[in-house]
C-alpha cells in the first residue's frame, strides 16, 4: 500500500472484519489495493469495487488480475447510481475518503442501503485533511453520521483514531433487519 495511505487502509481492513463467504462492495477503490489485499485473504467470498476515475480502474484492474480472473473480484467504472447489483447483495459496502465528494450524501448513503442484506453494514473511514481542529473534525464526523440516520441505518457508530496529518474517523451503520 502506498505510505500515505497504508495506515488508514490497515484500519480500514481491520473494521471490515472480513469474514468467509461474504459479498462485499468497495465504492472508490481507487488503484485497488484494499480489494487486493481482502481477496487474498477470504475464502468463498466476492468483492465488487466502483470507481468513477478510468486511470484508478485501469490501475485496479492491474492490481487485481489474478483475482479477477478467479471470479473474486469483478471491477466497475462509474458511480453508485450506475451499480447494477439487485437489493440484498452485499453484507459489507465500505469506503474510504469518498462520500465527502457527494453532492448528497444522504441519497448516496440511501442507494447503497438498498444494496445491503438485512443486518449488513456500511463502513466509511476518512481523514478530512482540510479539517483545522477537533471541533470542526467532530462536527464533521456527527454530520456523516446524522446522513446516515436519514438513509435509514441504524446503530450507527462514530470511531476516531489518531493519524497524520489528520485523525481518521470511520462511521459504520447496520442496515435493518426485515428492511433493505
Amino acid at each position: 500500500m502506498s505510505v500515505s495511505n497504508r495506515e488508514k487502509n490497515e484500519w480500514l481492513i481491520s473494521k471490515i472484519n472480513p469474514q468467509a463467504g461474504e459479498h462485499l462492495l468497495e465504492i472508490g477503490y481507487g488503484n485497488g489495493e484494499v480489494i487486493e489485499v481482502l481477496a487474498g485473504s477470504m475464502h468463498n467470498s466476492f468483492i465488487a469495487g466502483i470507481d468513477h476515475s478510468s486511470l484508478m480502474y485501469r490501475q485496479a484492474i492491474r492490481n487485481n488480475k489474478k483475482h479477477i480472473g478467479d471470479n473474486k473480484v469483478a471491477l466497475h467504472l462509474g458511480t453508485v447510481w450506475e451499480l447494477d447489483y439487485p437489493p440484498r447483495s452485499f453484507d459489507v459496502i465500505y469506503g474510504s475518503n469518498i462520500h465527502f465528494f457527494w453532492k448528497n450524501p444522504e441519497r448516496e448513503f440511501g442507494v447503497l442501503r438498498t444494496l445491503l442484506k438485512p443486518g449488513g453494514r456500511l463502513l466509511m473511514v476518512f481523514q478530512p485533511r482540510w479539517i483545522k481542529s477537533a471541533d470542526e473534525l467532530r462536527r464533521f464526523a456527527e454530520k456523516t453520521l446524522r446522513e446516515y440516520y436519514l438513509a435509514g441505518f441504524q446503530q450507527i457508530d462514530l470511531d476516531y483514531r489518531p493519524m497524520r496529518p489528520v485523525t481518521c474517523v470511520a462511521v459504520t451503520g447496520y442496515n435493518p433487519w426485515g428492511d433493505g
